[in-house]
């Protein structure tokens, strides 16, 4: 396998992905974008539709392996680690300025545990803030990670009721895990509860979440921790985010104002996020 590494100067995230292979003893070729730009645009003219661009420009790192094209620290650290397998727990960050998400816990396989620790440590060893994300499945995993003090923010993402979670993701979280979820999201620092209307699919295509799934998913929120006061925020994932998007038209402000009177039925401090 011969690696190659396309990066940006200065950047954080590729000193931390270069940083990686150098402990791993892993060799690689180095073209910085700006030093070599005709390697550079050769690449990206080649692979233009499996490169993001964010609101800054082209997302550093980029990594080739000649089978698979990796971006981003979070993205190739895992694949480094597990090959295919953390996809599922690991996407692409859409913070900037040393933040970075697209770290799903709850989506991490078990046998990927120690990988998916491992890979959340590289990143904040490097220097970046971690934003961490969970939907209330595996709140032992969330527990450990809360405890080795390199999280900088934990979002807890409800995406519907039972139905809506065993269509996204083939399961939804127990009374007991998500009232356990509940706890320990309280108790960090910086957290934020929230419903996040994501694409369902479907045999007829991909839909939002209805204003009586979010009506009920507040309602299993509140089963879980007995809180009607507790804060949540009413938000949807964003047209530029992965996940089933194509073809769907965002959310708009009148849906997002049904989720809320729907969350407040049973949450009354739920509000639209700014």
């Amino acid at each position: 396998m011969s690696i190659t590494l396309y990066t940006a100067p200065d950047c954080l995230r590729c000193k931390i992905v270069k940083g990686f292979l150098a402990e791993r003893r892993i060799a690689y070729d180095a073209v910085d974008f700006k030093a070599d730009a005709p390697t550079f645009n050769a690449f990206y003219r080649a692979n233009r539709k499996a490169i993001y661009r964010n609101p800054e420009g082209v997302e550093f790192p980029l990594f080739d392996d000649g089978t698979v094209i990796k971006q981003g620290s979070g993205e190739i650290i895992a694949y480094l680690l597990s090959g295919h397998a953390l996809e599922g727990a690991v996407t692409r960050s859409d913070l900037l300025h040393g933040w970075i998400s697209g770290l799903y816990l709850s989506q991490c396989p078990a046998a990927e545990e120690e990988h998916f620790v491992e890979l959340v440590q590289q990143l904040a060893k490097g220097g970046l803030t971690v934003c961490m994300q969970t939907d209330g499945r595996n709140p032992a995993l969330l527990e450990r990670l809360a405890g080795l003090d390199v999280l900088a923010k934990i979002q807890l993402n409800i995406h519907g009721p039972a139905s809506v979670y065993e269509t996204l993701f083939g399961a939804a979280p127990s009374k007991e895990e998500l009232a356990k979820t509940i706890e320990q999201v309280k108790a960090f620092p910086n957290h934020e509860i929230r419903f996040l209307a994501a694409p369902i699919p479907g045999a007829g295509g991909a839909r939002w979440p209805s204003r009586d799934e979010a009506g009920e998913a507040a309602r299993m929120v509140f089963d879980a921790c007995g809180d009607h006061q507790l804060p949540y925020a009413i938000a949807s994932v964003t047209p530029d985010m992965p996940q089933g998007m194509q073809g769907l038209e965002p959310v708009t402000d009148p849906m997002l104002l049904k989720y809320r009177s729907a969350s407040r039925e049973f949450l009354f401090k739920a509000d639209i996020q700014k």
